[in-house]
């Protein structure tokens, strides 16, 4: 049963979108183009201890209240389902590793992959200390906002939509919380949370997508790293 601090946690977790969409991002962006010193850092850190702070307290509340850890996919599934969704997990990301090498290996395609890539180049490292930062940037990812989207907010929505439309509203939620990268990353990160939900339930956890997760943003920094830090073959200094 719910209780007024699930519904709070609701409330913050769509007035975390909103601050984003609204203000923190285009502050942060302002603060790129006047080449303010450490602003990509920066927003890094706020990230990481924000995420971390949101799941942490979730999951303090959530033992106080001697919860069962199955309901937020934390439990002890089969042991075959958690094989099988870890294997998904490290095949997927060891694909997009393969695609990224022969990326970097083209450079014929490197101006469009800059292109592609253009949407997300204010979040994505562009110099050695934001490279190794953004690891953890990809660790945090992973970790917490699989632990509040897709196990939270999918028991939340269950308790009265039944579990395969919270599933659904979940993913959306998530999309939506990528609005600030532009409406055109709604739906595709929609669909990156029914992927990522689709081996939450194939697993019966949330360890196989946690991994997923944060294997993939961390290819991604990867791939942003040597496109859009890239001067003459070496890491550029941008801010």
């Amino acid at each position: 049963m719910h209780r007024i601090f699930d519904h709070l946690i609701f409330a913050l977790l769509l007035l975390v979108q909103l601050v984003e969409w609204r203000w923190n991002w285009p502050r942060y962006l302002r603060r790129l183009a006047a080449g303010t010193p450490g602003a990509r850092l920066r927003y890094y850190r706020n990230l990481i201890a924000g995420e971390w702070l949101f799941a942490v307290v979730l999951l303090a509340v959530w033992a106080m209240w001697r919860r069962p850890w199955s309901s937020l996919w934390l439990g002890a599934p089969p042991w075959w389902r958690l094989a099988g969704g870890l294997a998904f997990a490290a095949a997927t990301a060891a694909l997009l590793v393969a695609q990224k090498r022969a990326i970097v290996k083209r450079p014929q395609t490197h101006d469009k992959v800059r292109a592609a890539l253009r949407h997300a180049a204010p979040m994505l490292p562009h110099n050695v200390a934001e490279h190794k930062a953004f690891w953890v940037v990809s660790f945090t990812a992973g970790v917490c906002e699989e632990i509040i989207y897709r196990g939270f907010l999918t028991w939340y929505l269950a308790a009265w939509t039944g579990l395969v439309p919270a599933v659904l509203l979940s993913a959306l939620v998530f999309g939506f919380s990528h609005l600030y990268l532009g409406p055109a990353q709604v739906p595709r990160a929609a669909l990156f949370g029914l992927v990522v939900s689709g081996v939450v339930l194939a697993s019966a956890s949330l360890w196989p997508a946690m991994l997923l997760h944060a294997l993939l943003d961390w290819n991604s920094g990867e791939l942003g790293f040597r496109m859009l830090g890239e001067v003459g073959g070496q890491a550029s200094a941008s801010p």
